[in-house]
């Protein structure tokens, strides 16, 4: 999406100025969109998530799961101007087992972000924040987690 994104931004129009999607060069970059965790009994796997700042403006954000053994730390913080922060993406694989039928499950985990003020703390952060006000821009982002081993295709 972000190929497409700076595709469009590069389209001369006229005067040879360059169109801008407002909004979208204000957001966190986020990597990978995917994650995929194999099924090990009785271990703890973990992941990490990069998101990268690319804007002159800090950007707070907030991680959000509705799959208990997962977890991410932090799940809230700041990413200050042209910086990088990573997320680690913890599966408790034993609390897993009875999620699992078949030995596959697939979830999200919603990372939002938007622009704050610099003096502000990761543990001033919360999801009140993160509603759409007029002119505040704000964006959620879908990170897939695939846990376990996928169903074998069926054979014709």
């Amino acid at each position: 999406m972000s190929d497409i994104i700076n595709e469009l931004n590069g389209i001369d129009i006229d005067d040879d100025q360059f169109q801008v999607i407002p909004g979208l060069e204000d957001m966190l970059g986020i990597e990978p969109l995917e994650i995929h965790f194999p099924f090990e009994l009785d271990k703890q796997v973990s992941h990490s998530i990069e998101l990268t700042n690319d804007t002159d403006d800090y950007l707070e954000f907030i991680t959000k799961t509705s799959l208990r053994p997962l977890r991410t730390k932090p799940e809230k913080g700041i990413v200050p101007p042209r910086s990088k922060c990573s997320v680690t993406v913890t599966m408790m694989q034993v609390q897993v087992m009875a999620l699992l039928p078949n030995n596959h499950y697939k979830e999200d985990i919603t990372v939002k972000s938007t622009r704050v003020d610099g003096g502000l703390a990761a543990v001033d952060i919360t999801e009140d924040m993160f509603i759409d006000e007029g002119g505040k821009v704000d964006d959620e982002v879908n990170v897939m987690i695939v846990l376990g081993t996928p169903p074998l295709a069926q054979e014709s």
